[in-house]
């Protein structure tokens, strides 16, 4: 079995795996839906990781590993707090400084770190890198929670997930089988155009086809047809700006996946890296349409 196909089969079976329990913390509701929110924590602690991991310069700079885990917690948290505290009635109790003053901490803690226990050298990328991966991963993912707390918030993230997902697979695939021309981009040279426009086409039609199917099963009308094909565009664009803003980040650190937890994919953080910036973005186009 040539290399290819073998990869192919390790993330078809890695897919079989994960897409049942993704599902699962999404739907459940348990427990003032906590589900979703030990889910936002865990993904986003692993692809955290494995971004530091790539990020560390040795004696040049390197993250503050533990401290920005600790704190991606807490941002979780304070999603978490501010979704559902309203919903169940304890938001009232947390006073509005909590948040402000958690992030205070947080980067008087990391300064406070940084001029007593390391050298000067590489302080400006130590403190960046921390900093950038708690917003470009954490911050971002975490609106899952954001997203979950919305009438119909499954059904949000679920067709989200299906058109950033279909459009990442569609255009490996696409590019596998019929890559001839390059895009020549500087961060990924060998992706072609022939994979991102079979990712396109099956990004707009999941989004059209998912919505018809709630629409006519549920009678959820929430999108039209001609929304419906925008929004399939948008996340499939979202979802291709964030694999080369994760490929960007894996060049520079000269590392091809992020991870090797996930037979066939890679890291967890190669998995999501398209839903980061399709998360936040749909849920404020959604705050923008008057949904909550």
């Amino acid at each position: 079995m040539s290399n290819a196909k073998k990869t192919t089969w390790m993330r078809i079976v890695s897919a079989l795996i994960m897409v049942p329990v993704y599902l699962l913390l999404i739907v459940a509701d348990w427990l003032q839906s906590t589900p979703i929110l030990v889910c936002s924590i865990v993904i986003t602690l692993v692809c955290l990781r494995e971004y530091y991991a790539i990020t560390d310069r040795g004696e040049e700079g390197r993250p503050f590993v533990k401290t920005g885990m600790a704190f991606a917690v807490v941002l979780n948290m304070i999603m978490y707090l501010s979704a559902y505290g309203r919903l169940y009635g304890y938001g009232r109790y947390i006073p509005a400084w909590v948040t402000g003053g958690a992030v205070a901490v947080f980067l008087s803690g990391i300064l406070i770190l940084q001029l007593f226990t390391r050298p000067l050298k590489g302080a400006a990328y130590s403190l960046g890198v921390t900093l950038f991966g708690l917003v470009y991963i954490v911050f971002s993912f975490s609106h899952i929670i954001l997203l979950k707390s919305l009438e119909n918030g499954v059904y949000y993230i679920i067709i989200m997930s299906i058109v950033v997902v279909l459009n990442d697979s569609a255009a490996y695939f696409g590019g596998v089988f019929m890559g001839t021309h390059k895009t020549k981009f500087p961060v990924s040279p060998n992706k072609s155009w022939e994979g991102y426009f079979t990712g396109l086409l099956f990004g707009v039609l999941s989004m059209v086809i998912t919505n018809y199917v709630y629409v006519y099963f549920f009678n959820k009308h929430l999108f039209g047809m001609v929304e419906s094909v925008i929004l399939g565009i948008g996340l499939s664009v979202l979802g291709n700006l964030g694999d080369l803003a994760e490929s960007a980040i894996k060049r520079d650190g000269s590392a091809k996946d992020s991870g090797f937890i996930i037979p066939g994919h890679g890291g967890l953080w190669d998995v999501v890296d398209a839903m980061l910036f399709a998360f936040p973005l749909f849920y404020y186009y959604l705050m923008f349409k008057g949904i909550s």
